[in-house]
């Protein structure tokens, strides 16, 4: 699979401090094979379960509790040695969950870098609900990023999947 993406306070940069876990990454990524409902709302297993599937079968703890201040409320969808990824396929609104979580968990000294997947809008995807129009985008994220500059320093590395 191809994919864009957009690095928000060299988030590359950290994640170059572990390049065996940066390679575990990218081959992850690389070599997904999603079955995406293109344009009709059936499809195996949702792209989300895919995705996560697939990392937690190089070792990737999914729903990984954010903190312990939010028990049973906040997990990440996969986290492994330092490194959350959020995947973000459904509504742009809950990218803001995502960077709430990042912020919590930099707090708490649980991360050093957070990861945001989403699908590119070239995957031409079909939300199972009909949603289209409010899937978040790779420039909404760098608009959000860009804009909240001054509040987020948790580093991000965003990945827009195609």
């Amino acid at each position: 699979m191809h994919y864009r993406s957009f690095e928000f306070r060299n988030a590359l940069s950290i994640l170059n401090s572990n390049l065996r876990l940066k390679r575990e990454i990218e081959k992850v990524l690389v070599n997904l094979d999603l079955d995406l409902p293109r344009y009709s709302s059936h499809a195996s297993t949702r792209p989300h379960e895919q995705i996560q599937r697939a990392f937690v079968r190089h070792g990737w703890q999914a729903e990984a509790l954010v903190s312990q201040r939010t028990a049973k409320r906040h997990h990440f969808d996969l986290l492994k040695e330092r490194v959350a990824i959020e995947i973000e396929i459904s509504n742009r609104e809950l990218l803001y969950r995502d960077y709430l979580r990042f912020l919590l968990a930099e707090a708490e000294n649980r991360i050093d870098v957070g990861i945001i997947l989403l699908l590119d809008h070239e995957a031409r995807y079909v939300h199972p609900c009909g949603l289209r129009n409010g899937l978040p985008r790779l420039e909404d994220v760098e608009d959000d990023l860009t804009a909240l500059r001054h509040n987020i320093g948790v580093p991000i590395w965003v990945v827009a999947l195609a």
